[in-house]
């Protein structure tokens, strides 16, 4: 079991080993932190390096305290709030114990009250100083928030629809995007909530904006963060809902962007998007019917861009799932790409496994394309990314997929895997991660027609049943 301390504590000790052990701060900080892990203390939420003296002599604390003086009065010198903002800001940029600090200090109502006192300026014509100060705040609550979004409440929500339905500068809504965008990771309720305010349709309009491709950026952020599901404190999520209704309204025109943008910066950000959306048999075809060719285009204009090529393959597993689909991106061309995307990037790991991933998609239940495949040289470049990657799980397990794919109805291919030697290779995989993916290693050695010991899952004790 973790064990956890406060913050008080931790200053005590600190202070402690200075004014009794004559130690200087540096070492009595050391002294502290090796003390706290001996016992098995998780120290992740705690400040350790500005530990010099109570609790109320952080620079959080100081921070905090002196941006709510200076808010006390309507009048208010914009010029020192800003200067304690970027304090703070850089504070909680640091890590999360300085986060965390600063949350339980109140900065949260503190930057709130901020910005609402700028919101009755929300339907008027923004000055300079106004904007900026806006600014400054929604990044210093952006910076709070991060991997801390429980502080958000139904004011912070209400306020980020205001100022999405009602602000017209750029810059304003990229703050609040990135605020939302914290509010968001690993938080179902938030989720769900800037959902029911019918957010999507203020990021359906902002997709049309152009010129701006970090307005773009943070919108598509912000449209992948609605399709988590990674609160692990709710059991049922809505991710899917959201992914389905999402891709509903915005994948035709998320599919007219990508044809407009095919190399970086926004490329690879939208197929990532495009990709998390395919969530339905329909929504793969939407995306067909609004013209998929686009990929043969990004792959030759970025060829040798590694991270391009990943989110290729990811958009094309997840079009793949659609068997009409399927066919039609093979039909198109899409094999000797893939085999040569897999051939040119085989040395790096991470592009490896997804490619492969991508094959064995492609192939599943399809006997025509896994031919293609063998046609195209595929065998031989799966088993050299084996041999290239043996102590990568991602790779041996995807090629395992893929060869199975390639072989489960087409067992004249088997020959020319054993030919090049395949037998050893999984064999070597199963040694390595059986206990991961064992079944997966061995039903690729099943239906390549090896000697194979399958395990019974479930036997019974021969007790005669009655009836």
């Amino acid at each position: 079991m973790v064990r956890v301390i406060t913050q008080e504590t931790y200053d005590e000790v600190v202070k402690e080993n200075i004014d009794e052990f004559d130690m200087a701060p540096d070492e009595a900080i050391k002294e502290a932190i090796a003390q706290f892990e001996a016992q098995g203390v998780d120290l992740s939420n705690i400040i350790k390096d500005l530990a010099l003296g109570s609790g109320d002599n952080h620079l959080v604390s100081e921070t905090i305290s002196k941006l709510k003086d200076l808010c006390a009065t309507k009048k208010y010198n914009v010029d020192e709030v800003l200067k304690e903002l970027d304090v703070l800001k850089s504070e909680c940029q640091k890590d999360i114990a300085h986060r965390v600090r600063a949350g339980k200090e109140g900065a949260y109502k503190v930057l709130l009250d901020l910005l609402y006192s700028q919101h009755s300026k929300l339907f008027e014509e923004l000055g300079d100083r106004d904007t900026k100060l806006m600014i400054s705040v929604l990044d210093a609550m952006a910076a709070l928030m991060e991997m801390q979004p429980d502080l958000l409440d139904a004011k912070g929500v209400d306020l980020i629809k205001n100022i999405l339905d009602n602000v017209e500068n750029e810059d304003i809504i990229i703050a609040t995007l990135k605020w939302t965008t914290n509010c968001c990771i690993k938080h179902e309720m938030n989720r769900q909530k800037l959902f029911a305010k019918n957010i999507s349709e203020n990021l359906k309009l902002l997709l049309k904006v152009t010129g701006n491709t970090k307005l773009l950026s943070e919108t598509l952020q912000v449209i992948r963060k609605l399709t988590l599901d990674d609160d692990v404190r709710v059991e049922f999520g809505k991710a899917h809902d959201h992914a389905k209704e999402l891709g509903a309204q915005m994948l035709e025109p998320l599919t007219n962007l990508l044809k407009e943008n095919t190399k970086p910066p926004l490329v690879s950000e939208l197929m990532l998007t495009i990709a998390s959306l395919l969530v339905r048999h329909e929504l793969c075809k939407m995306v067909s019917d609004c013209g998929v060719s686009v990929l043969f285009t990004i792959l030759a204009d970025n060829y040798d861009n590694v991270g391009v090529v990943q989110q290729a393959d990811k958009l094309i597993t997840a079009l793949a799932g659609h068997d009409d689909v399927k066919r039609d991106l093979v039909k198109s061309g899409i094999v000797p790409i893939t085999v040569l995307i897999l051939n040119r990037h085989a040395n790096n790991a991470t592009a490896t496994s997804l490619t492969l991933k991508c094959i064995a998609a492609l192939c599943l239940r399809e006997a025509p394309h896994s031919q293609q495949f063998v046609d195209a040289a595929a065998p031989q470049a799966i088993l050299q990314c084996m041999k290239l990657h043996p102590d990568s799980a991602a790779v041996q397990k995807n090629a395992c997929w893929a060869i199975r794919n390639m072989v489960a109805r087409c067992k004249e291919h088997n020959a020319k895997f054993h030919e090049l030697g395949v037998e050893p290779l999984l064999n070597s995989a199963y040694e390595k991660f059986g206990a991961d993916f064992g079944f997966d290693i061995k039903s690729a050695l099943r239906d390549l027609e090896c000697d194979v010991k399958l395990d019974e899952q479930w036997t019974g004790k021969g007790v005669q049943l009655e009836y």
